[in-house]
């Protein structure tokens, strides 16, 4: 609850000191006296901007199950500051925390009931087992929530097309990658074999100038059988062309011998020239250098280590994502069955109460579908109602007016009665558009409701007044150069005078 309040400088409430009690307390006052000023001050607290032009503080004081806090907010036109017991927090956080202990309920409160996803929430806290099972229900849900994303991330036949990718590039690379020193030396061999490929060709050339038709050999012969005719004619010989037929014969079999000492393996020669290609596409791709290609190597090793240890995680991922689904469609189904039956129960109790807030022909209903999977279930609830006999269940936007929905909340909330999640309710003139015998009812439902939840409640209404624990009175002042408003607490006589105040004239035409 808020135990107490304190304003300064706030529009025209120089100063505001409030300690209100824990049950009901009534805040009234004329029209234009500051009621939704002081409405303001209160939404200040939730974080809400309020656009001053000048400097304010509030201050509040709540005492709840966690313990006692204090409020600060120091409001200027620039920002605004706020602390809980005396460490600064955002207004984010500020909102975060207060709107778990106060909420407050405005003109817009039909919208709550206009809203279906609000009503599966009516019908969770009217039964308290739900939490527990929702709470169970949750930690497979955010484990649901965790492996669905990892697995939209992470599709196993993409994970798999580039492993296989990566294998092909690997493997390629395996096959052909060598050092920079064996590059050279396997340039080196294919080198000296194509060279030797060129000296077997000109082996076979000078073999046949040397043994060939016409070669070397027959012209010798030839030139020794002229020679030894001369001899014969004039007995000169030729002993320096004996020395040359001899060199020739030492310059063939050392040819010969060099020649067949080549070693030309053509199937060897290919295998280098196809791995000397393809290494050098390597190294354009990779490189420049073979050091380059090898770390590009052992990258794409570590890089299909990963995927494959990633490949591991999907296909245990997909058999978890399976058990959590089939766990939470368990807990779901034993969710939604307790549901159906805290709504039954609930719609019971909120009948009832419509008859007491003079709605006797009024019902409310509701229809339970099935959904897909979200943080509470698997299924929603959602109201209908009726408001006279005859006429079909329909959505409660569809035919209520705005009084007929404050009604139809306060049955609701009055059926919830110590299930509610805050401990502090704020009604801001919830009688808007009802009449003087349905304020009885609702001043009545409102006091009911206080016994287990702090209620405070702005209104014009003297029945919801005549009710509450605490009544405070807003008055507005006016001088020649100024105007402000003041928050005080009233009792006995003054109470008394400000209830029948705001019943107007009522009293004296039923005297007459």
């Amino acid at each position: 609850m808020i135990a107490e309040l304190r304003a300064k400088n706030f529009v025209l409430f120089e100063e505001v000191e409030i300690e209100f009690s824990d049950k009901m307390n009534v805040i009234t006052g004329e029209s234009g006296s500051g009621k939704s000023l002081f409405l303001s001050i209160l939404k200040s607290l939730l974080g809400e901007k309020n656009g001053l032009t000048y400097q304010a503080e509030i201050e509040a004081r709540f005492i709840v199950e966690e313990g006692e806090f204090v409020v600060n907010l120091k409001i200027s036109p620039s920002r605004t500051s706020a602390r809980i017991n005396g460490s600064m927090v955002t207004l984010a956080q500020l909102k975060d925390k207060v709107q778990k202990w106060m909420d407050i309920h405005d003109q817009g409160i039909s919208q709550i009931l206009r809203n279906p996803q609000t009503h599966t929430h009516f019908v969770d806290l009217f039964y308290p087992p739900l939490s527990e099972a929702i709470k169970s229900y949750k930690t497979f849900f955010d484990d649901y929530v965790e492996l669905s994303k990892f697995l939209r991330e992470n599709e196993l036949e993409k994970i798999r097309s580039q492993m296989e990718e990566i294998s092909n590039e690997i493997e390629r690379i395996e096959k052909f990658f060598v050092t920079d020193e064996e590059y050279e030396n396997m340039r080196e061999e294919f080198r000296r074999m194509s060279n030797i490929e060129e000296i077997l060709k000109i082996s076979k050339e000078l073999d046949y100038l040397i043994s060939g038709d016409h070669g070397l050999e027959f012209s010798a012969e030839i030139i020794s059988q002229k020679l030894k005719e001369i001899q014969k004619i004039d007995g000169k010989s030729f002993e320096s062309f004996e020395e040359i037929l001899v060199l020739v014969e030492e310059f063939k079999k050392e040819f010969l011998k060099y020649a067949d000492s080549l070693d030309f393996d053509e199937e060897r020669f290919l295998e280098l020239e196809e791995r000397i290609g393809e290494m050098e596409k390597l190294r354009r791709r990779y490189g420049p250098t073979f050091e380059e290609v090898g770390k590009h190597f052992e990258e794409l090793k570590e890089r299909y280590k990963k995927l494959d240890l990633i490949d591991s995680e999907i296909k245990d991922a997909g058999n978890r994502f399976n058990s959590t689904i089939k766990k939470m469609e368990e807990i779901a189904s034993q969710i939604k069955e307790m549901r159906e039956m805290a709504a039954q129960k609930l719609v019971g109790a909120v009948n009832a109460n419509l008859k007491d807030l003079a709605m006797p022909n009024a019902s409310l209903s509701f229809v339970h579908e099935e959904t897909s999977f979200t943080p509470i279930g698997k299924d929603r609830i959602e109201f209908l109602g009726s408001i006279n006999p005859g006429m079909p269940l329909l959505p409660l936007a569809k035919i209520a007016s705005g009084g007929e929905m404050s009604r139809f909340y306060l049955a609701i909330e009055s059926a919830l009665s110590r299930a509610l999640p805050v401990s502090t309710i704020v009604f801001d003139e919830i009688e808007s558009g009802i009449g003087q015998r349905t304020a009885d009812s609702i001043a009545n439902k409102m006091k009911e409701i206080s016994q287990s939840t702090q209620i405070i409640v702005i209104t014009h209404m003297p029945q919801i007044a005549a009710v509450a624990d605490k009544h405070f009175k807003i008055e507005k002042y006016q001088s020649l150069d100024s105007t402000h408003s003041i928050v005080k607490e009233i009792d006995g006589e003054e109470r008394k005078k400000e209830i029948k105040e705001m019943f107007g004239n009522l009293n004296e035409l039923l005297e007459k």
